[in-house]
């Protein structure tokens, strides 16, 4: 279940549920659930959309492609990047034609 609730060690289940939410009770396994040790006899609830993985896979294609505080400051820095590259460039070019370089040479 660390998958869904972040757990960083295992905790026991037992057979009675102790909560309504699926992801609090300790008498459910999820897809990909490590067992170190013992034994157990499970019984499938849901498959596909219907399961706990597949409700929050259909969230998350219903929001919005929201752009993040750092996509916004990364296409900042390539626009200043790409600004400061191309005025050298043509500053660079400038110098090289008014000391009278070929075109070639000064490309």
């Amino acid at each position: 279940n660390a998958s869904l609730t972040g757990e960083s060690e295992a905790i026991k289940r037992e057979p009675k549920c102790t909560h309504q939410n699926p992801l609090e009770t300790r008498n459910l396994a999820f897809f990909g659930t490590y067992i170190p040790s013992g034994s157990a006899v499970c019984c499938v609830v849901n498959t596909g959309d219907n399961t706990v993985m597949g409700r929050i896979a259909s969230l998350t294609l219903q929001t919005e492609n929201v752009e993040t505080p750092i996509a916004k400051e990364i296409e900042h820095f390539v626009r200043i990047v790409s600004g400061v590259a191309i005025v050298l460039g043509i500053t660079f070019f400038a110098i090289g034609a008014a000391l009278g370089t070929d075109y070639i040479s000064n490309l």
